[in-house]
């Protein structure tokens, strides 16, 4: 998926549909952390991974959703973030590594775990400039179809997960919105914490998740995608009518099945007056669990 800016959206849409791959919180296998990387709230999350964790998040069940998509043909795959576990710089590194070898050009945000401490962004998340921004919001856009990355994570307290966009990124986002919607594309909207009260408990929310719904209200999103709560749900933004998908981790083994893991595929084909959006969502076996299809009209407001 071409990195154009998004004042480069000039040009007609094409009459293919973009298939685009979305999968989140992978909590790709860590190296071992240094001693002194973990005198933060790491430790705790270290403690965690050793005694449950690493025991059912399972690098061969992520495999098996790569190659999966892989025989998909996607225009690109969409990772709502926590690709780490502590959010070390050598897990940034593997994380980059991994995100070159996907099967289509990759576009990536941050989560709670990638940002669970302070640390200097070239040590972070600017390892994976390549697949985001320097700056969020971003966009990248191929064929009409705009992915618009918003980083709702921050360092928090031990014991807590909360995320929050600010009001210096939602400024930009609702101009990045309106903008989008006024050169007629469609706006595909990917963050880390679910943008809606009950999704996940009040210490993982996205606190200002008022805000941002609001802010939806006025600009309208064509679709808004999650991870973070490793649960596949289908809601809507609140006051809306724009689709709110969410997916299981893509490394989780759970017995039940909305918390099973699973990648979303996303086929978006333009019509006169908007877009049709088909979702399926696979296991890592390709069985499809859930399908939707929506019809969302171009414009800039819901």
């Amino acid at each position: 998926m071409p990195h154009d800016l998004p004042a480069e959206t000039s040009s007609q849409r094409e009459t293919c549909a973009v298939v685009l791959a979305h999968l989140s919180d992978p909590h790709l296998p860590p190296p071992p952390v240094r001693w002194w990387e973990a005198l933060n709230k790491r430790a705790l999350s270290l403690i965690s991974w050793k005694k449950h964790r690493q025991h059912v998040h399972l690098a061969a069940t992520c495999a098996a959703i790569v190659q999966d998509i892989a025989k998909a043909d996607v225009d690109a795959v969409l990772v709502s973030g926590d690709l780490t576990n502590f959010g070390t710089p050598a897990e940034f590194t593997l994380a980059a590594e991994w995100l070159e070898k996907l099967p289509a050009p990759a576009l990536v945000i941050p989560g709670n775990h990638d940002c669970m401490i302070r640390q200097s962004p070239e040590k972070g998340i600017l390892q994976w400039e390549k697949w985001s921004a320097a700056t969020y919001p971003y966009a990248r856009i191929h064929n009409g179809v705009a992915v618009v990355g918003v980083n709702s994570g921050i360092p928090t307290p031990p014991f807590m997960a909360y995320g929050r966009v600010g009001h210096r990124q939602l400024t930009r986002l609702e101009a990045l919105l309106n903008q989008l919607g006024d050169a007629g594309l469609c706006r595909v909207v990917m963050i880390h914490h679910p943008p809606r009260r009950g999704l996940v408990p009040w210490r993982k929310s996205l606190l200002d998740h008022p805000a941002l719904a609001k802010l939806l209200q006025r600009t309208g999103a064509e679709i808004v995608l999650h991870g973070h709560s490793h649960d596949a749900t289908l809601t809507h933004i609140a006051g809306t009518d724009i689709p709110l998908l969410g997916v299981a981790s893509a490394s989780l083994t759970d017995k039940r099945a909305h918390r099973q893991a699973c990648w979303n595929h996303l086929s978006i084909r333009p019509r006169k007056s908007g877009w049709t959006i088909d979702l399926a969502r696979h296991r890592p076996d390709g069985s499809i669990t859930e399908q939707a299809s929506w019809f969302r009209p171009q414009g800039n407001a819901t």
